[in-house]
């Protein structure tokens, strides 16, 4: 069995936040432009080479996002443990 924290980031526990973000939709029309006109430039061999970095990329940045949300969690969790340890006491620079 998975963290409940991979389970939470798969969308098991709770959905996923659509990211809605203009520049973020813009980068994501102009990576698929691109790779329409680089895949139309390529011959077979090429076009699968490229097709095999673009799954790898992918898991990477799945996996990279993954471990991310779970570190933020986890340092979250860190945080608000700490403030009920402290007592509530609240100063800077101790």
């Amino acid at each position: 069995m998975s963290s409940i924290l991979e389970e939470f980031f798969y969308g098991n526990v709770s959905p996923k936040v659509r990211i809605k973000c203009p520049y973020y939709d813009e980068l994501v029309r102009i990576i698929a432009r691109n790779e329409d006109k680089l895949m139309e430039r390529l011959n077979e061999e090429e076009k699968e080479i490229l097709q095999k970095y673009t799954d790898a990329q992918e898991e990477l940045n799945q996996l990279t996002a993954i471990k991310s949300q779970i570190f933020g969690y986890k340092l979250g969790v860190l945080m608000t443990a700490e403030a009920f340890v402290t007592g509530g006491e609240f100063s800077i620079g101790d």
